[in-house]
């Protein structure tokens, strides 16, 4: 019989945070670890009930890596041109054998689990993640936590939530790293900056060829991969209607399921970010073939994607508009998917992610919170977070300025701060951090600038970071073509670049406005790399000289 909490109801979060976790009378003399990145976010809430105990949910157990040191530094060495390494890049399959769990780590695991009575087990390709469900009794008693209602005193939100970290068996602690999934807190959220009124000039395809200097590249994108990470669905008849508009020979669009989901059929509120991703990837390499990844938009759903990702290792480039605050995100699930994420970079992967559009305050949107805050999976060492500008061109679409994109709190800011999840990376050091900065680059992002899409049988002027971070993936579409193969974690190469005397051959340096919103001072941009275009937008030829 699943215990009752001690907590009543709309207790504050301090108050909760000193009582004693319960647990059943037999477990109470096991060897227990507490997983300490598992504590919920529960800032601004107040706990208003208890979870019914036959409420099902669904969750996942993210195993951890072996080696983890070596991993490290075969993720430098992977992108140092000095080294035998260099660009010598992974199978799935050796990726496991070296890093991964083996499978008595997950024969450990799923044991644990099927003793808890959970159902529904599904371990991923790679090993790393084991997705599961089981009722709030069942998983109270496994992780000897309690999960409660919440209420987000700022943004009106009603979630659920573990009160306190859970912990496991010693034994099962030595192979599980995280839990991922016992709260609903984080929503991933995407560009919502559509611009009726005010638009100055949308870009459409050829003016983003002309302006960042790729129309004289001779690469289209054939042969190459690309995922896109969704939380929605699209209808092809939307990207047939833009491909045909502007004559694009487009490659294949195939969607991939992942835990069941498929929402093609009904795509909701997000249908215009799924199409402005693959629209915005055909303006420029309209040839490669795309898989788009639609998965539950819940913490299991979004790892069991980017699990599946690295395991099928069909795609050589991901772009990723969908994300959530830190804070939100929560530090568990933040961990647990940059662990996927670096499995897909040694595998030769490129991830390109949103900075996010609420200026320095990334977690205004979610929780209404004006402390500064920035994105992820943006803020993951492995990805390279994409911010955004305001693009002004001449009268032949050629590129004339940049300015920070900045259209107040009514219109949204390009994201960009300093991470408190992650560690800078070595190739961060030059600026002077110890926290992981973002972005690393930019590109048109301000809706009077924005993107001319077809989306939901109507054309729009989009804008937002989600539209910067297709077109940097679009770029590097063309640059796996060009170069004949993955390139993996492009960060080193850019800050190489950056730090060196070619960057103004590869970049148009952004040196013009700032990300302050919502009355919390920001970040200015300024010569050379800040926190709100990081380098800068790319100049086509100039860059992709650079790469190799």
């Amino acid at each position: 019989m699943r215990l009752r909490k001690l907590v009543a109801a709309a207790v504050p979060l301090p108050a909760l945070l000193g009582l004693a976790v319960a647990v059943p009378a037999a477990a109470a003399t096991e060897p227990l670890v507490t997983l300490a990145d598992n504590a919920a976010p529960l800032v601004n809430s107040a706990r208003t009930g208890e979870v019914a105990d036959g409420q099902r949910i669904t969750a996942a157990l993210s195993l951890k890596l072996h080696n983890q040191q070596a991993l490290e530094k075969f993720l430098a060495d992977v992108q140092n041109p000095a080294s035998p390494q260099y660009h010598h890049f992974l199978s799935p399959d050796q990726f496991t054998a070296e890093f991964g769990p083996t499978q008595a780590d997950v024969g450990k695991a799923v044991s644990f689990l099927e003793k808890s009575g959970a159902t529904g087990i599904e371990v991923s390709g790679n090993r790393q993640a084991i997705t599961f469900t089981g009722s709030a009794a069942q998983l109270e008693s496994a992780f000897h936590t309690r999960i409660g209602t919440y209420h987000d005193q700022v943004s009106g939100r009603d979630f659920f939530a573990n009160d306190a970290a859970p912990t496991v068996p010693a034994d099962v602690s030595g192979v599980v790293g995280n839990v991922v999934g016992l709260d609903n807190h984080a929503l991933r959220t995407h560009a919502k900056a559509v611009a009726k009124p005010n638009v100055v000039k949308s870009v459409t395809p050829p003016v983003l060829k002309t302006a960042y200097g790729t129309s004289g590249l001779s690469a289209t994108g054939s042969g190459v991969k690309v995922g896109f990470v969704e939380f929605d669905g699209y209808q092809k008849s939307n990207i047939t209607k833009y491909d045909s508009t502007y004559g694009l020979s487009a490659g294949s669009v195939t969607t991939v399921p992942v835990s069941g989901a498929n929402y093609d059929s009904s795509p909701g509120d997000g249908q215009i970010e799924v199409e402005l991703d693959i629209e915005v990837v055909h303006a420029l390499a309209a040839a490669a073939n795309d898989y788009v990844y639609e998965a539950p938009n819940s913490s299991a759903g979004e790892l069991a994607m980017y699990q599946k990702i690295a395991s099928d290792h069909t795609v050589d480039v991901v772009s990723i508009s969908w994300g959530a605050c830190e804070s939100a995100e929560g530090s568990s699930a933040a961990k647990s998917v940059s662990n996927a994420i670096a499995t897909g970079t040694a595998e030769g992967i490129s991830y390109f992610a949103a900075a996010g559009d609420d200026g320095t305050t990334d977690c205004y949107r979610q929780t209404g919170s004006t402390a500064k805050a920035v994105d992820f999976p943006a803020s993951s060492p492995n990805v390279t977070g994409v911010g955004g500008t305001k693009l002004t061109v001449t009268s032949s679409n050629g590129y004339s300025s940049e300015a920070a994109w900045n259209d107040g709190n009514s219109g949204g800011s390009t994201g960009g701060g300093i991470s408190t999840v992650f560690t800078a990376p070595s190739w961060q050091s030059a600026q002077s951090t110890t926290y992981r900065k973002v972005p690393d680059v930019s590109a048109d992002a301000s809706p009077t600038s924005g993107y001319y899409i077809y989306s939901a049988g109507t054309w729009e002027t989009v804008g937002g970071t989600s539209g910067a971070a297709p077109l940097w993936a679009a770029f590097a579409t063309l640059q796996n073509q060009i170069h004949g193969g993955g390139l993996g974690n492009l960060n080193p190469k850019f800050y190489a670049i950056g730090n060196g005397s070619s960057y103004g051959t590869g970049f148009h340096d952004v040196t013009t406005g700032t990300n302050t919103l919502h009355g919390t001072t920001g970040f200015s941009a300024g010569t050379g790399y800040d926190q709100v275009t990081g380098w800068g937008s790319f100049k086509g030829s100039g860059l992709s000289g650079l790469i190799g």
